[in-house]
């Protein structure tokens, strides 16, 4: 750099005013790389620059003294933000090479690349423009400190803007490949929905348009016994459906968001009490045994009734429809850690690891089967876990395989209980 181009470089008085108050402790800043053989020219422009701030952001500045030297900085720091760029330097092109070095093998098309040479014949302005993808053409005898500042700050601006537009890009592609996704699961979710309610409706339906026409056939020589043991597979036919439909609804009213709860206080031993002695008639005709005693106090918790009662109901449910014969289950409400805790302990075949992995999921078909061919949707957990967690409870299962199962459930006691916000 000559001593004209030295002092053309410092005529203005008032360069570089900071834009702000920036913290001078504050570590973020733009990376600037400086490429040019002289070594004056480093000095001056770290020298210009030292003050600079942009967006709160000062400049942290990068030296490479050739071309080859700029490429090892560029992967050093990929994040450059702007680059001054000299043309001739090992060879006339050297800087031109460089370019086309960033934007083709780096693919980086963010940084702002400002060529700034001394000797404009090697890299005519017209011809650089057009045939290199640069931002801006600089001769060095005409760059006052003001106009530097103009060029420097304009490319920041514009490197801004570029990043802060490909990080909404990015995050519109990341959300709709996750919509996508959710989409692909809605649609396998809808075909597995119909094609498990096609098939779990229609073998009770067949059973009940056969006993039907059965009895239409043959009702005049039809004793009264066959007739009323017909009818009563009828309503147990009905009954499946009924249970399947009802889950069906529960699982379409979680997941569009229309469960509509009240929490309150409620004592769940009267409720129990009742789930129980409903269950024990069934029971017995597996000869199983509820145990049930709860202690005299009462057990409240912020719950909301109609639905702690089809927790409860599908859980114990599942204790009676998978406990092998003559076995017991025993029926617990308890305290513990400020929560109300309700247990359901089963000897039947336990679970594996595996079956406990997707207990709770939707349309699950576990291992261990009805004992008493009663009939199971593979929704039931589901809408339980569903269910308690919308009353800010949480259920889970405690099994080993061969020792049988116990479901666990609990909420918050109501003298704790306090809304969510």
């Amino acid at each position: 750099m000559t001593q004209e181009d030295k002092l053309n470089f410092q005529d203005d008085d008032d360069f570089f005013a900071p834009e702000d108050n920036a913290n001078e402790q504050q570590l973020d800043a733009w990376e600037m790389l400086i490429v040019d053989d002289e070594e004056d020219v480093h000095q001056v422009t770290q020298f210009a620059l030292s003050n600079y701030v942009f967006q709160g952001k000062r400049l942290a500045m990068i030296n490479a003294y050739s071309a080859e030297e700029a490429k090892t900085r560029l992967q050093q720091h990929p994040d450059i933000a702007i680059i001054i760029l000299d043309v001739v330097m090992e060879t006339n092109d050297a800087g031109l090479k460089l370019v086309e070095y960033i934007r083709d093998a780096l693919r980086n098309r963010f940084v702002r690349i400002i060529l700034r040479t001394g000797q404009p014949g090697y890299a005519p302005e017209q011809e650089v423009i057009l045939k290199y993808d640069i931002n801006d053409y600089q001769n060095k005898t005409e760059l006052s400190k003001t106009k530097f500042f103009t060029v420097v700050t304009a490319g920041l601006r514009s490197y801004s803007d570029m990043i802060t537009i490909e990080s909404y890009r990015l995050h519109l592609e990341e959300r709709i490949t996750e919509r996508t996704a959710e989409l692909v699961k809605l649609n396998q979710d809808k075909n597995e929905f119909l094609g498990i309610a096609a098939h779990d409706l229609r073998n009770p339906l067949s059973a009940i348009q056969g006993y039907a026409e059965e009895i239409i056939e043959y009702l005049d020589e039809m004793p009264q016994e066959e007739v009323i043991e017909l009818t009563q597979k009828i309503a147990l036919s009905s009954r499946q459906m009924s249970e399947l439909l009802t889950n069906l609804l529960d699982v379409n009213a979680i997941e569009s968001g229309k469960t509509y709860l009240s929490l309150q206080e409620h004592d769940m031993s009267p409720i129990l009490q009742l789930l129980v002695n409903h269950y024990r008639e069934r029971a017995k005709t597996k000869d199983i045994k509820l145990h049930f005693q709860p202690q005299e106090n009462g057990y409240s918790a912020f719950i909301d009734k109609g639905t702690i009662q089809q927790v409860l109901d599908n859980l114990i449910s599942n204790a009676v429809k998978y406990s092998p014969l003559s076995k017991n289950i025993y029926i617990r409400l308890t305290r513990r850690d400020n929560r109300v805790r309700c247990e359901i302990q089963d000897e039947g075949p336990g679970l594996s690891q595996a079956d406990q992995q997707k207990l709770f999921g939707k349309f699950t078909r576990l291992t261990a089967r009805p004992t008493g061919c009663e009939h199971s949707t593979g929704l039931g957990l589901f809408i339980v876990k569903r269910l308690a967690e919308a009353m800010n409870g949480k259920v889970w299962c405690e099994s080993e395989l061969g020792q049988g199962a116990t479901f666990i459930v609990e909420f918050q006691e109501s003298k704790l209980w306090s809304p969510k916000l």
